[in-house]
């Protein structure tokens, strides 16, 4: 790891040297966005809705689960309290698959973010090539 950033900054001191606008736009394309950025970039989009069906079907379970859990502390019986146990144990199973969804979309956008800097730091460097 730190032979990566030892050769980060010798590119970073070599555009320093060769053109200090360049080094700057750079820095602006780097600055990285943050877990809310994302999680706010998620929600607009061509694919909002997936978003906002993950957050519904957070919501519901979550409801879910805690009329299974009121259920399963007030059953008496063995039979009804596995009833319960089994809502709950369901509940947790859902919320795990949407946990894993929302992470995938969560990449999927940090992904297209990298793409888009990788682009924009290409069509900075072919400006400058070509000034």
């Amino acid at each position: 790891m730190k032979s990566l950033d030892s050769l980060d900054q010798k590119i970073r001191e070599t555009l320093a040297e060769h053109d200090s606008k360049l080094q700057k736009a750079f820095e602006v394309i780097d600055r990285g966005e943050g877990y809310f950025d994302l999680l706010m970039a998620s929600i607009h989009g061509r694919q909002a809705w997936i978003t906002y069906y993950i957050y519904g079907l957070s919501a519901v379970t979550l409801a879910v689960f805690i009329y299974c859990l009121t259920g399963y502390l007030a059953s008496t019986s063995v039979d009804s309290s596995l009833d319960w146990a089994l809502g709950l144990i369901a509940c947790m199973f859902i919320f795990t698959v949407v946990k894993v969804i929302a992470f995938e979309q969560m990449l999927k956008f940090e992904m297209l973010r990298e793409m888009k800097r990788i682009e924009l730091r290409v069509m900075l460097k072919n400006k400058d090539s070509e000034d």
